[in-house]
Protein backbone atom coordinates (compact mmCIF):
# COMPACT_ATOMS: atom_id res chain seq x y z
CA UNK A 1 0.00 0.00 0.00
CA UNK A 2 1.47 3.17 -1.10
CA UNK A 3 1.06 6.79 1.00
CA UNK A 4 -0.20 9.54 -0.74
CA UNK A 5 2.64 12.68 -0.94
CA UNK A 6 1.68 15.40 1.13
CA UNK A 7 2.46 18.80 0.19
CA UNK A 8 3.54 21.08 2.62
CA UNK A 9 2.35 24.59 1.55
CA UNK A 10 3.69 28.03 3.26
CA UNK A 11 0.24 28.17 5.02
CA UNK A 12 0.71 24.95 6.51
CA UNK A 13 3.95 26.02 8.19
CA UNK A 14 2.55 29.53 9.25
CA UNK A 15 -0.23 28.06 11.06
CA UNK A 16 2.10 25.13 12.69
CA UNK A 17 4.09 28.28 14.07
CA UNK A 18 1.07 29.84 15.55
CA UNK A 19 0.01 26.33 17.13
CA UNK A 20 3.69 26.33 18.70
CA UNK A 21 3.36 29.86 19.86
CA UNK A 22 0.22 29.43 21.43
CA UNK A 23 1.30 25.82 23.18
CA UNK A 24 4.01 27.36 24.23
CA UNK A 25 2.12 30.54 25.95
CA UNK A 26 -0.67 27.62 27.21
CA UNK A 27 2.17 25.95 28.77
CA UNK A 28 3.57 28.57 30.41
CA UNK A 29 -0.34 29.51 31.73
CA UNK A 30 -0.44 26.04 33.10
CA UNK A 31 3.16 25.84 35.03
CA UNK A 32 2.24 29.20 36.93
CA UNK A 33 -1.43 27.56 38.09
CA UNK A 34 0.62 24.88 39.06
CA UNK A 35 3.36 26.94 40.91
CA UNK A 36 0.67 28.85 42.15
CA UNK A 37 -0.84 26.27 43.67
CA UNK A 38 2.04 24.49 45.04
CA UNK A 39 3.11 27.65 46.96
CA UNK A 40 0.01 27.92 48.12
CA UNK A 41 -0.10 24.56 50.01
CA UNK A 42 3.09 25.35 51.25
CA UNK A 43 2.02 28.13 52.92
CA UNK A 44 -1.06 26.74 54.26
CA UNK A 45 1.05 23.82 55.79
CA UNK A 46 3.57 26.02 56.75
CA UNK A 47 5.86 24.49 60.10
CA UNK A 48 6.15 27.40 61.04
Amino acid sequence: MKLPETQNSPFDAAEWEKRKRGNKRLGYVIAVIVLAIFLGSIWKYRPF
